[in-house]
């Protein structure tokens, strides 16, 4: 029964700050976008929070794209995009500054990076 009750009072104490590692600081995030045919453009990327969902709108070129599939771990951000309707899958991996960088990968293998830097406080 001790063994119980200790495991569920360090439960308790561990599952918030998992839980808080969670989050994506809502606001707009500033970054670039390396497609797989080369050269890098400058970004934002809009991310808002609604209840447990994550929302990120990307904006490049005077245009906005949705993301979908968002998952937001404790050390990576997951989330698809569809250029021209194909697919792309993002895997951003937590960085020491709080920023994201990975790479995302579309339907024909093509591999380019993102690199999202959080809001100013």
């Amino acid at each position: 029964m001790r063994s119980l009750l200790a495991l569920l009072a360090v439960t308790l104490f561990v599952l918030p700050a998992s839980v808080e590692a969670q989050k994506v600081t809502p606001g707009s995030w500033t970054g670039t976008i390396s497609p797989p045919n080369g050269g890098t453009v400058e970004a934002t990327f809009d991310v808002r929070l609604s209840g447990d969902t994550t929302k990120i709108t990307m904006n490049v070129g005077g245009g906005a794209m949705e993301t979908t599939d968002v998952k937001v771990e404790a050390s990576r951000l997951l989330f698809t995009f569809a250029p021209g309707g194909d697919a792309v899958k993002c895997s951003l991996s937590l960085q020491t500054d709080k920023s994201y960088s990975g790479d995302c990968i579309d339907a024909r293998g093509g591999k380019g990076t993102i690199v999202m830097k959080p809001p100013k406080a």
